[in-house]
């Protein structure tokens, strides 16, 4: 069984229609960490297949998403909706309906192939999704366009107004693309071939009878993972990311 994981276009390119969440929701929280909709950890490590940026809206409790870019000034898109119809924050006060969100297309890394999407537009999730994009960047920079990250589902601290608190963030562990060839075939049974003239054979005693053997079960197909459907990638050196090398005489 191999993984045909759709990889959604990267930052710029925009999302085909207004389909922003694809699998499973991701969320962060700084007491849960990294969990799924019913609040479930997520795997550890995931393969990132694309990210992107929209601007979000929640009305009447239901996500409205522009997505085409370049996307609008939200700034502006908000001064043209009456303050009245704003949705009330958890301070009391009226928050803008229009948001920059950060979204992040991911794909568990181990053989269940789900997938995940983080969306959201927190100043934690700004910084999550841009050392992410600038990290993309470099590897694809140095190993071609088609280089996805495998990424370990992290944390780091970040300070605010109220105090040090904590962030999400996505540690770029090993880099891979797409075409591993998917994973081995089980072997085959031998052709039958066909036997010669039978000899009649000489009278002989009759062998007592033995207690049939068993055939031993089928081998059970074991189902892939992202590593079986993917090559490994040679990591980015130092000598890369600052273009320079010790001479040597």
């Amino acid at each position: 069984m191999t993984a045909n994981v759709t990889v959604p276009p990267s930052n710029g390119g925009g999302l085909p229609g207004d389909r922003v969440i694809r699998g499973t929701i991701a969320r962060w929280s700084e007491t849960m960490g990294w969990v799924d909709r019913d609040g479930l950890p997520l795997p550890e490590t995931t393969l990132v297949v694309g990210y992107a940026t929209v601007l979000r809206r929640w009305k009447d409790k239901k996500p409205e998403y522009i997505t085409e870019h370049p996307l609008p000034d939200p700034k502006q898109l908000n001064a043209t909706i009456p303050v009245a119809e704003w949705e009330i924050g958890l301070d009391g006060k009226p928050l803008p309906p229009w948001k920059l969100t950060y979204v992040i297309y991911m794909v568990d890394a181990g053989k269940t192939g789900r997938q995940f999407t983080y969306a959201h537009d927190t100043y934690g999730a700004m910084l999550c999704f841009n050392n992410l994009e600038e990290a993309i960047g470099v590897m694809r920079l140095l190993r071609g366009e088609h280089v996805l990250p495998i990424v370990h589902l992290e944390k780091r601290p970040m300070k605010t107004q109220f105090g040090m608190k904590t962030r999400p963030h996505l540690d770029p562990i090993e880099l891979r693309t797409p075409g591993g060839g998917g994973p081995k075939l089980a072997p085959q049974s031998p052709t039958p071939q066909l036997a010669g003239p039978a000899t009649a054979p000489a009278p002989t005693a009759p062998a007592p009878t033995a207690a049939p053997t068993p055939a031993p079960a089928p081998a059970t197909p074991q189902a892939s993972t992202i590593f079986d459907n993917t090559k490994p990638v040679k990591p980015v050196t130092v000598a890369e990311l600052i273009a320079d090398e010790i001479p040597w005489k």
